[in-house]
């Protein structure tokens, strides 16, 4: 795609492809945006122009804002399908979700496991999982359902950083946005308050939009200033700590459960102890966990050994990304 020369069918690709970002980032817990953009194409170019906004405004806006349109509808058609499945059913979809989760972590424990015997990673985990059970147990219940109705500034901050640390699910490929939105117990309110915006029948819609737009704002703001700002040094770190980073992650895959569990049904008030409600609840996590194991396991058998994590921190343009790929395939068939 030549920036310099967009032309109207381009801009539908990046817009269409954005919104399948934002549909996947925040439906599908456990798929980042960096790994669909990978998929999509536009991985590099998404970085690249993000991380030059300001070097070439006038041409890095061509891709920018299509994206970033996109990805804002791709968000409001999951937020909305989400949190009817949640109002109507709770129980099954929390538990869904769960399974969802639950099934990308054989993986990454799999991909970890030469790394378990590194003080340094294990301590990381350890750290980031110890913050996050901490955090939300202090965390005020009346946030897990919805967001103050009138925010002050320290809150418009706190969701400034907040997006600026969901900055790096765009950068390092694995980190997952709607997991980070889980893990830090606020992922049920974000999507009541994308609801909330939509929704055009509440009789006092425009006061209930100011206050969320104030949010949103804030948090893109956060999103945006990471990506322009941080984006080469998120990098750089995942790339020097690479086995770090995805520990990391791993807390936050594994502490994500738990939270939606909290936030969704015990903070609700709709957890009920029934003997039967429990086995479908059960079976319900382990079909979702099946299904999407085998999703994960066919894929990953596809890819197998053609192209890692740090292969992608480690290339700087599609061009090292094939030559990395390229050298991989060699080995491998020198070793066949």
């Amino acid at each position: 795609m030549n920036l310099d020369n967009m032309r109207i069918r381009d801009y539908l690709m990046v817009l269409i492809k954005g919104t399948l970002l934002g549909i996947t980032s925040v439906g599908i817990p456990g798929l980042s945006a960096s790994t669909l953009s990978i998929v999509l194409g536009i991985y590099f170019i998404m970085i690249n122009s993000i991380a030059d906004i300001f070097k070439n405004f006038k041409r890095n806006i061509k891709f920018v804002a299509p994206l970033l349109i996109g990805f804002l509808i791709g968000v409001g058609i999951a937020a909305y399908t989400i949190t009817i499945l949640l109002d109507t059913m709770p129980f099954f979809t929390t538990f869904a979700i769960v399974g969802l989760i639950l099934s990308s972590i054989p993986n990454m424990i799999y991909k970890l496991r030469k790394y378990f015997k590194k003080p340094s990673c294990i301590l990381t985990f350890i750290i980031i999982f110890a913050l996050l059970t901490s955090y939300n147990i202090i965390r005020p219940q009346s946030i897990s359902m919805e967001f103050p109705e009138k925010v002050n500034f320290v809150f418009m901050l706190g969701m400034a950083v907040i997006g600026m640390f969901a900055a790096a699910t765009f950068i390092i490929p694995g980190i997952d946005f709607a997991i980070i939105m889980l893990s830090l117990g606020i992922y049920y309110p974000f999507m009541n308050m994308i609801k909330g915006l939509l929704d055009f029948s509440n009789e006092n819609y425009f006061s209930i939009a100011a206050n969320n737009c104030m949010i949103l704002s804030s948090f893109l703001i956060g999103l945006l200033i990471g990506l322009a700002v941080f984006s080469k040094l998120i990098k750089h770190l995942s790339k020097k700590y690479s086995a770090q980073t995805q520990f990391a992650s791993l807390a936050f895959v594994i502490s994500a459960p738990f939270v939606l569990i909290k936030t969704c049904l015990i903070d609700s008030g709709d957890f009920i102890y029934d003997k039967n409600q429990i086995i479908l609840l059960i079976i319900t996590l382990l079909t979702a966990f099946i299904i999407f194991f085998a999703i994960r396991f066919i894929s990953l058998n596809i890819n197998r050994a053609i192209i890692t994590q740090a292969d992608l921190i480690e290339a700087e343009s599609y061009k090292d990304f094939l030559e990395i790929k390229n050298q991989k395939e060699k080995k491998k068939k020198m070793s066949n």
